[in-house]
């Protein structure tokens, strides 16, 4: 019976260890996923600013 505790307990702790894992790397997924963002909208206000958009879809005149 104690063996079987123990073995529970065993099994309870890598459980808890392994969420632990799952939710470490979905916040840094989370984190590169929000400086990716960042930066698509910091190329496309550069893109806007210098007037390349207009470029690509209207031509250059």
């Amino acid at each position: 019976m104690e063996e079987n505790r123990q073995l529970v307990d065993s099994i309870c702790a890598s459980i808890e260890e392994l969420g632990n894992v799952i939710a470490n790397n979905v916040a840094a997924s989370h984190k590169d996923y929000e400086r990716m963002i960042a930066a698509l909208d910091e190329a496309i206000k550069k893109a806007k600013s210098n007037n390349i958009i207009t470029q690509l879809f209207v031509g250059a005149n």
